[in-house]
């Protein structure tokens, strides 16, 4: 009643002993594409992580700039920003009302960004909110692969940043 050789489980079902599995060939393709496609992701993530650290680094250092002008403001006091390169080459940002009550806690910017082509930089903002300096304040910071954006902070204490070396 069936095929020689099978049982009747197998030959009312139609199938036939066959072995299952996958060849160490194709196995060895596919790792070996896996690698290809590995090899090619990899300097483009660290692109992206890189550029995505100054980014972050660069719009958290653009908040303390507002929040120490609204603190100016609120208090009705000058707010100063310190902005130093410390150790390793990272920057250190604080911020202090008249009298040195703090706005914010010092923070160390992320380990990506190393450098502040100014140097030691203050930005302070009146108790109406105005930045003490009569131009444009253009503060760049740079990572380690050398990118560059920059903060502007205008006369009258708006503060916006850009992904270049200048803002326009």
């Amino acid at each position: 009643m069936g095929v020689p050789g099978q049982n009747r489980t197998e030959a009312m079902l139609g199938r036939q002993h066959r072995e299952s599995g996958f060849s160490l060939i194709e196995l060895m393709i596919v790792v070996a594409i896996i690698g290809i496609a590995a090899a090619l992701a990899i300097p483009n993530y660290v692109e992206w992580k890189s550029q995505y650290d100054l980014r972050e680094a660069v719009s958290e250092f653009a908040g303390n700039l507002n929040l120490a002008r609204v603190v100016a403001m609120n208090r009705n006091r000058q707010a100063t920003v310190t902005i130093q390169v410390g150790g390793g080459g990272l920057i250190n940002v604080s911020g202090t009302t008249t009298g040195a009550n703090p706005i914010f806690s010092p923070q160390t910017m992320s380990s990506s960004v190393t450098g502040l082509p100014g140097g030691t930089t203050n930005i302070l903002f009146s108790s109406m909110g105005l930045s003490a300096a009569a131009a444009n304040q253009v503060i760049q910071i740079v990572n380690t692969r050398g990118l560059v954006y920059s903060v502007l902070v205008t006369p009258s204490g708006k503060v916006t940043w850009c992904p270049k070396p200048t803002c326009p």
